[in-house]
């Protein structure tokens, strides 16, 4: 996660540098009659890891990742992710570490509103864990899905709330998998 923190700095000074030099425009590529504009994005989000495994308590341990976006189409848009744990997880001295967090999306979007849409996920996904059980270390490669919701803010600015599947693997013949719920804001420029 160390190398990570310079990462989210450098993105969220170049998101707030982008706004303040007047890089975004309510006005650029507006479709579709909810005034949604299509320009890319970039957005940071926080979110709390779910690791379940048979037998054992869910274990939670805390995110962060940096997305960039660009849209296709008005309702569809390519994705990728990079993260990170922020802190171990611990339950009934079970410990889990999200070391680091990789994926690629194909985002479909449905508005419903001015200013608010649901959207789905598809894509790849790469999560490397360590834990203080069984396979101490596992690299699960997949496929990963969800939901979500956006809010439009003001200034291009957006507020996503989701759900992901990110993995799923077997650490010594218990099958586990690995969902996030998440809130991120995201700057389109």
């Amino acid at each position: 996660m160390n190398r990570m923190i310079p990462v989210m700095v450098c993105a969220l000074v170049a998101g707030s540098t982008a706004a303040q030099a007047g890089g975004w425009s309510d006005d650029y590529g507006r479709h579709s009659g909810y005034g949604r504009d299509l320009g890319a994005y970039i957005g940071l989000g926080v979110g709390q890891l779910r690791y379940n495994e048979d037998g054992l308590d869910t274990i939670t341990p805390t995110t962060a990742m940096v997305t960039i976006g660009a849209p296709l189409s008005p309702n569809l848009a390519i994705e990728g992710r990079l993260g990170g744990g922020i802190a171990r997880a611990e339950t009934n001295t079970y410990g889990v570490e999200v070391r680091s967090l990789f994926v690629g999306y194909l985002k479909g979007s449905l508005p419903l509103a001015p200013g608010f849409s649901f959207y789905g996920l598809a894509g790849l996904a790469s999560v490397d864990l360590r834990r203080d059980f069984g396979l101490v270390d596992s690299h699960d490669s997949g496929l990963s899905y969800g939901l979500g919701m956006d809010f439009n803010l003001e200034a291009g600015t957006h507020l996503n709330l989701e759900w992901t599947r990110l993995a799923t693997g077997n650490n010594l013949g218990y099958d586990y998998n690995v969902d996030m719920a998440s809130i991120g804001i995201a700057w389109r420029f």
